[in-house]
């Protein structure tokens, strides 16, 4: 009989539902106990979702529950002193929401807390669980298209830390999660805009390199080329693109099909809760590892050091305090 997993939900908020929903749907996790410091909102989460336990503070919850698996669904600026708090208290696996953390100093901080405390920590970029991005980045290993050489991302109208956070990963995962070598990058910031409680910016373009010379282009905000998580992928022999506008969410044309563009069957697909089982049963990394969502950060952090200094920023990075942060303390934008 597979081991049931006791889960407990910290911030109740709307991106909770959809971990919610993933745990009521897997037949090996039960949701034991959820926290929020609104008593209204935490009430009635309990009520929809049948929990009893719940608590508005979630160090007494991990005291007091024997918990398994936490998905950490607050606003960014809490991720990381949840997580690394969280870690301390004897749960197998945390599943904590993007952005990973504000900066990389407290991404850096989140993964040492969870190695010290065998913690399997995953980031919820969970698009990487979308079948289209799976089967392209499985074709791209294949040698379907040839040797890949560009990939460029398209995120309208959203921000960095957002929503472009996708995007980003997305054409990391596409490239079987190899390193980056360096980023240049510049942003547009008009007026103090916000999002979620962290600084943000209007407009922002990156151009990067990987260690094997394939080259990264990602644009986002209010003035891109059509698209979201809108994703291009060029090798010798073809090309794929993702989330095409108005188009399938995957086609590819290489040789094969003589050029012309063709959609490919789709496999079946896991949720970021099964694979956070899975990796700890397996003992091995979650697709969308803490690691992974680290790389995720540094890039994006590079897009606003190389903004902030006016040159590429070689990974990995140095700066552990968000560039965007430093030049808003410095009136720069």
């Amino acid at each position: 009989m597979d081991k049931i997993y006791k889960v407990a939900i910290i911030g109740c908020g709307g991106i909770s539902h959809m971990h919610a929903g993933w745990y009521v749907n897997e037949p090996r996790t039960e949701i034991t106990a959820i926290s929020d410091i609104d008593e209204g909102r935490l009430n009635a989460y309990g009520e929809k979702y049948e929990v009893e336990k719940q608590y508005t503070d979630y160090i007494e919850m991990l005291k007091t529950e024997e918990i398994d698996l936490v998905s950490v669904c607050t606003r960014p600026k809490h991720h990381a002193p949840l997580v690394i708090e969280t870690a301390k208290h004897g749960v197998k696996g945390i599943l904590s929401e993007k952005p990973m953390a504000e900066n990389l100093g407290q991404g850096k901080a989140m993964l040492e807390s969870c190695a010290q405390n065998g913690v399997k920590l995953a980031i919820d970029h969970q698009v990487r669980f979308s079948t289209p991005y799976q089967h392209a980045r499985q074709m791209i290993l294949d040698g379907a298209i040839g040797d890949i050489f560009r990939i460029h991302g398209i995120c309208g109208g959203g921000d960095l830390k957002d929503n472009a956070t996708h995007t980003v990963d997305l054409m990391l995962y596409l490239h079987d999660d190899r390193p980056v070598s360096w980023v240049i990058g510049q942003i547009e910031r008009i007026g103090t805009p916000t999002k979620y409680d962290l600084h943000s910016e209007d407009f922002a373009v990156g151009y990067f390199k990987f260690e094997d010379n394939v080259r990264g282009i990602i644009e986002s905000g209010n003035d891109t080329a059509p698209g979201y998580h809108h994703i291009y992928c060029y090798g010798t022999e073809g090309e794929i693109e993702l989330a095409a506008p108005g188009g399938p969410s995957i086609r590819y044309r290489n040789q094969e099909t003589g050029g012309a563009w063709e959609t490919p069957e789709l496999p079946p697909g896991i949720t970021p809760v099964q694979d956070l089982i899975n990796a700890i049963e397996e003992d091995r990394e979650h697709r969308s590892s803490g690691h992974c969502g680290y790389a995720t950060l540094e890039l994006l952090m590079a897009i606003y050091e190389s903004s902030r200094k006016r040159q590429r920023i070689q990974l990995p990075m140095e700066e552990m305090e968000s560039p965007l942060t430093l030049m808003i303390e410095d009136g720069w934008v």
